[in-house]
């Protein structure tokens, strides 16, 4: 079988790229939403545009942008986009979370928001991490089994 210095089958590399790349992908998505859920700001979104998409179902989604006002009244920015989808459009001021007066997303609450990328890009790393693990353990012991014909 064909490997590289490090041990890792060159077939294995495709499968390893596309893990890293989604987990990175996801986790960047997730990262986000939970700081903005824990140390944002609550607040009211008010949609002044929005874009119906259709999911690979066929369901309706809401993809909006429009303004935010923090709940404790100590900011207003009059141009942010809610970075998860509505099942429905929404007709007046909806409960989010914006991480300051400088931010151009604002995060709907709800754990799912931040879990679920984030649960899918623990899992994409999973393949990555044991692949590169298993070839340096293989390395290891083929260099400890040549060390130890050779003396």
């Amino acid at each position: 079988m064909t490997r590289t210095n490090s041990g890792v089958r060159w077939r294995h590399g495709i499968p390893i790229v596309i893990g890293l790349a989604a987990g990175i992908y996801m986790l960047w998505a997730a990262v986000p939403r939970l700081a903005a859920q824990v140390a944002g700001v609550e607040g009211a979104f008010t949609a002044t545009r929005c874009a119906e998409e259709r999911d690979s179902d066929g369901d309706r989604h809401w993809m909006c942008e429009g303004s935010f006002a923090a709940g404790d009244g100590s900011f207003t920015i009059p141009r942010v986009e809610v970075d998860t989808s509505f099942d429905t459009r929404p007709v007046g001021p909806v409960t989010t979370f914006a991480l300051g007066p400088s931010a151009d997303t604002a995060v709907q609450p709800g754990v799912l928001v931040w879990l679920g990328p984030g649960a899918v890009g623990v899992l994409s790393l999973a393949f990555p991490v044991w692949a590169v693990g298993s070839a340096s353990r293989n390395a290891l012991a083929r260099r400890r089994s040549l060390a130890g014909q050779a003396g």
